[in-house]
């Protein structure tokens, strides 16, 4: 066959991908072909190039321009994107899209705002989608209370988040997902992969924190609540304006036609009041405690030079997270889709990388516990918790506890289970951390804090730890700060919260 032969667009494909560094089987992944179909492609490549090894191959692609030929290739590949949708979760309605038809769900969870029309309208934006469709069928939605979702019910709390993730991806038939989040969803997406490990493939966190304001000195990488503070009456005073674009994309300062859809974009996905009760309930979270107990193969993202969201905050995810792995990018864009083709190539490796998908014996879940008089695990009480979709209880030598997979849930059943009155119920705690899958025993830390906070319960008293508190932000529950001994010499105090009576 002659050296000079033309390839077809097929062995273009797989030239380019083999000059970037893929093997044999992640180009089968990619390519939707084994490994050894891939094998046989390239010793065509090999024939039509005069050559015998894959750098000899890719060295004389480059000296051909046959990769811009795979780039013009890849480029003109149409992208299917679904019309935009909706689907109502606990009475709210969600608008979300599908991209793609990949052999493998990504969901993408968007930062403090996001429009799923008016996003489309930025080249940036369409091009890091559009490539991660070609991978992957990528679903994406406006979070409750802003873009085309329903704006009357406020701001979107954390589990408000999870369980809107969930419902999205029941719709679309997905059971097993990679789950991707930017920015502020950062910590939504950590839960919902360490709440539901049976769901989560894998994750992905692009320029995210785990706590986004400090009210002291450490970590240097959060913002001080002070400052905070004042970018939240900033973001009032100047929204409608192309806010902040400096922070958010420097890179893309000055250009007139980025700058009017950066304004367009915000003044369409919220409004001044709601974006405040979005910053508002952001920098409350906190869910670093956690992070040692997520289990979830990661990869986290980072801008080096990134002034909205610090390097420092990527480099710390990566380093608490056993199964985390840090890449670094040069540059101050905050904005994923502003020069989006290396973040999305690196998800995009991420997502073929073959998975060895290591068995999780454990998951993150609310705790609930009582102990003392009082506390007999009886047929009522278990009626209580499986009204409230309780998924585990067992009894203990000295009271029950039982395990929820969400917040609001754990805390109505606590505030239920205190109406049965004094001498029926003892003291409870409400913790959130490990457990393991088979029995539901709270595991390392986790078993110590609640033990410790049950403990110091009176009968009909909830406290509720400072982890579950910093997962409730922009929640409706009242609670009250108190103190505990730590009944020696050596353990400190703990600061605990009371739960008053919810709500009904």
């Amino acid at each position: 066959m002659s050296p000079n032969a033309e390839l077809k667009d097929r062995e273009l494909e797989i030239l380019g991908l083999l000059a970037e560094g893929l093997s044999d089987r992640a180009i089968g992944l990619r390519v939707h072909l084994s490994a050894e179909t891939v094998r046989w492609y390239n010793k065509q490549i090999y024939r039509k190039l005069g050559v015998t090894t894959r750098g000899a191959a890719a060295q004389s692609a480059m000296a051909r321009g046959l990769l811009g030929k795979f780039e013009a290739l890849v480029n003109k590949t149409p992208v299917d994107r679904s019309p935009i949708r909706y689907v109502s979760n606990e009475g709210v309605s969600l608008a979300y899209q599908v991209v793609g038809k990949g052999p493998v769900d990504l969901l993408f969870m968007f930062g403090f705002v996001s429009h799923l029309e008016v996003c489309w309208e930025e080249p940036g934006y369409a091009a890091f989608f559009e490539e991660l469709g070609r991978h992957a069928r990528v679903i994406i939605f406006d979070r409750r209370g802003v873009g085309l979702s329903d704006r009357t019910h406020g701001a979107s709390t954390l589990e408000n988040t999870i369980s809107d993730a969930r419902c999205v991806l029941r719709t679309v038939g997905s059971t097993r997902a990679f789950v991707s989040g930017t920015s502020e969803s950062g910590a939504a997406a950590i839960l919902l992969a360490s709440t539901y490990p049976e769901l989560v493939r894998g994750l992905v966190l692009i320029a995210t924190t785990p706590m986004p304001a400090r009210r002291g000195s450490e970590p240097e990488w959060a913002r001080s609540w002070e400052q905070f503070e004042q970018n939240i009456v900033l973001i009032q005073q100047t929204w409608g304006e192309p806010w902040a674009i400096e922070r958010f994309a420097p890179s893309r300062q000055g250009d007139s036609a980025f700058e009017a859809w950066w304004s367009r974009a915000l003044r369409s996905a919220s409004s001044p009041a709601s974006v405040r009760l979005i910053m508002e309930q952001a920098m409350q979270v906190d869910i670093r405690p956690l992070l040692p107990q997520v289990r979830t193969r990661t990869l986290v993202i980072h801008r080096t030079d990134d002034p909205v969201v610090l390097v420092g905050a990527g480099r710390y995810l990566a380093a608490r997270m056993p199964n985390a792995t840090l890449v670094e990018f040069p540059g101050a864009d905050h904005l994923f889709f502003v020069n989006p083709h290396p973040v999305a190539q690196a998800v995009v490796q991420f997502l073929i990388e073959p998975d060895a998908d290591p068995h999780i014996d454990t998951w993150i879940a609310i705790v609930l516990q009582s102990v003392g008089p009082g506390s007999l695990l009886t047929d009522e009480k278990r009626r209580i918790m499986e009204a409230m979709d309780v998924k585990h209880v067992r009894s203990t030598p000295r009271g029950w506890v039982a395990l929820f997979d969400a917040p609001n849930r754990a805390i109505r059943c606590a505030d239920r289970l205190r109406e049965l009155g004094r001498g029926r119920v003892g003291g409870m705690a409400l913790h959130v951390g490990a457990c393991r899958t088979t029995d539901g025993v709270p595991v390392g830390a986790s078993h110590e804090i609640a033990r410790r906070l049950v403990e110091s319960a009176a009968p009909g008293e909830i406290l509720v730890s400072g982890t579950l508190r910093d997962i409730l932000a922009g929640s409706d529950v009242q609670l009250v700060a108190r103190s505990i001994d730590g009944g020696d010499d050596v353990t400190p105090p703990m600061t605990v919260w009371t739960l008053a009576p919810v709500a009904s």
